[in-house]
């Protein structure tokens, strides 16, 4: 019975260092601060939007696939404050919008080293957009479903702990094969954790 268990706790310590020295998850939290463009192109009537910023709040998860690849995927949150430009102005008026946009990215980040990487890949976009155009309107909210790319270059310092901390400026391009365009350039500063 001895040499039983003996046996069973050096194979659960081999398998606890080995899950220690393995960490190749990374779970994390996100945020980011930028500026961009909204508009309903070869919509008839669709109008223009001028996103004055959006800010984004998100999870992130990334599992490595090889020595240099991870794949990232996980949920973000977005609040973009616009000033709307109707199809058939009225002089002087710019009424206030806003979009919100769920995101889940699937995306590939690329490690030239210890401290610098390259990212990028799909969105799957859902947006609400709600304004008033006109004065005697009342408010209207509008969905859309749209795809997205993204592409970034980031900077990342891993502590011993497994504490990630980055910073990912990027650009993104969403509305693929859909009337509705947002395009987006900002920066995103995260924490993380590998396991």
């Amino acid at each position: 019975m001895k040499k039983i268990i003996l046996l069973l706790t050096l194979c659960c310590s081999i398998i606890h260092l080995y899950a220690q020295n393995d960490k190749k998850n990374l779970i994390g939290t996100h945020v980011a601060l930028g500026i961009g463009d909204y508009g309903a192109f070869g919509k008839k009537g669709g109008g223009s939007y001028d996103v004055k910023h959006y800010y984004t709040i998100g999870l992130d998860y990334s599992r490595q696939i090889s020595k240099r690849f991870d794949f990232c995927s996980g949920f973000e949150y977005t609040y973009s404050n616009m000033t709307a430009t109707p199809h058939s102005s009225v002089e002087g008026y710019s009424p206030k919008a806003h979009l919100t946009m769920t995101t889940i990215p699937a995306q590939l980040r690329y490690h030239f080293g210890k401290f610098v990487y390259l990212n990028g890949g799909l969105l799957f976009n859902i947006t609400a957009r709600m304004n008033n155009i006109w004065p005697t309107e009342d408010k209207k909210t509008n969905v859309d479903l749209l795809l997205g790319l993204g592409l970034g270059v980031g900077f990342k310092y891993e502590f011993k702990s497994g504490i990630m901390l980055f910073l990912n400026p990027y650009v993104r391009y969403n509305g693929i094969g859909n009337d509705y365009k947002y395009a987006q350039i900002g920066g995103s500063f995260g924490v993380g954790f590998k396991f």
